[in-house]
C-alpha cells in the first residue's frame, strides 16, 4: 500500500522537513543570539519558499507529476472502487456530491476532471470535517479574472499548522485550477523585500488569499480578497474548504 500512494507520503515528508529546518533555524537562533521570532529571517524565508516550490512546479514540473501520480496510486483507484461498490466503511471511504473519497495514508483523495484531464487530489480533510466552517460576505467578480493569485501571509508567523495551510493551498491552486500562486506579505518586513504587499485591507483591486490566525475559523470574503482564519488545523481546514469549493465539489 505504502508503494501506491507515494504522492501523498512525499507531500507529508516535504511539510515535515520544513518544519524541521524552520525549528532547528529558531533554535541555533536562541542558542547564538537574543535575535527575537519577528526578526527570524531565515525561519520566515523557508515559509515563503514553499510558495516559490509551488510555482517551479506550476511551470516545469507538472508532466512528471502527472505521470509519477498515474504510476504511484494504483491501489488509491482500487479503493474509489471499492468505495462507488459500498465495500469501504465510512472512516475510509465515502461519496459526498457524486464524488468518491477516499482516506489513504491520512490523507483524503479524491479526483476531477479539469479540462479533459484526470486530476487527483489528496487533502488532509474531507468534506464532512470542514461543512461546519463558516464562509461569509461576497466575493468581487474580478477575484476570477487573470492569472496570478496572491498568497498574502504575515511575516511574523511561524507555525507548522500555517505553513500547511499555505503549501496545500498554493499546490492546487497551480495544479487544480492552473492559477499561479504569487508569495506576498500582508505588511513591509526585512523578509518580504521584492514582495507585493498586499491583504484584504490593502487589495489594490488584486485577487488576493490572505491566511490569518485567528481563534474562530472561517472564510470571509472581501471585495477581490478571501481570507482564511483558523489557529492549529482549523486553518488547514479552512484552506481545504475553499478549495474544494473551487473544485465544485461544495457548493
Amino acid at each position: 500500500m505504502a508503494d501506491d500512494i507515494k504522492i501523498g507520503k512525499a507531500l507529508e515528508e516535504q511539510l515535515e522537513r520544513e518544519e524541521e529546518e524552520i525549528v532547528k533555524s529558531l533554535a541555533e537562533e536562541e542558542l547564538h543570539s537574543d535575535v527575537s521570532l519577528k526578526s527570524d529571517g531565515k525561519a520566515i524565508i523557508i515559509m515563503i519558499a514553499v510558495i516559490v516550490g509551488i510555482f517551479i512546479f506550476f511551470i516545469g514540473g507538472f508532466k512528471l507529476y502527472d505521470k509519477f501520480t498515474a504510476a504511484s496510486v494504483v491501489d488509491v483507484d482500487q479503493l474509489h472502487k471499492d468505495n462507488l461498490n459500498g465495500k469501504l466503511d465510512e472512516e475510509e471511504g465515502y461519496t459526498y456530491n457524486q464524488f468518491s473519497f477516499v482516506k489513504a495514508d491520512g490523507l483524503w483523495w479524491t479526483e476531477i476532471y479539469r479540462s479533459d484531464t484526470l486530476v487527483k487530489i489528496p487533502l488532509h480533510f474531507s468534506p464532512n470535517e470542514v461543512e461546519s466552517i463558516p464562509v461569509e460576505g461576497k466575493l468581487n467578480p474580478e477575484f476570477n479574472k487573470g492569472v496570478d493569485i496572491y498568497i498574502s501571509i504575515d511575516p511574523d508567523v511561524m507555525n507548522k499548522y500555517y505553513t500547511l495551510a499555505i503549501s496545500e493551498l498554493s499546490f492546487n491552486i497551480a495544479k487544480g485550477i492552473e492559477r499561479r500562486p504569487v508569495g506576498s506579505c500582508t505588511k513591509e518586513d526585512a523578509v518580504c523585500d521584492n514582495r507585493t504587499i498586499v491583504s484584504c485591507n490593502n487589495t489594490q483591486g488584486k485577487p488576493i488569499v490572505e491566511l490569518a490566525i485567528d481563534e474562530t475559523a472561517g472564510i470571509e470574503y472581501i471585495d477581490t480578497c478571501i481570507k482564511i482564519k483558523g489557529n492549529g488545523y482549523e486553518i488547514v481546514k479552512a484552506a481545504d474548504k475553499i478549495l474544494y469549493k473551487w473544485y465544485g465539489i461544495m457548493d
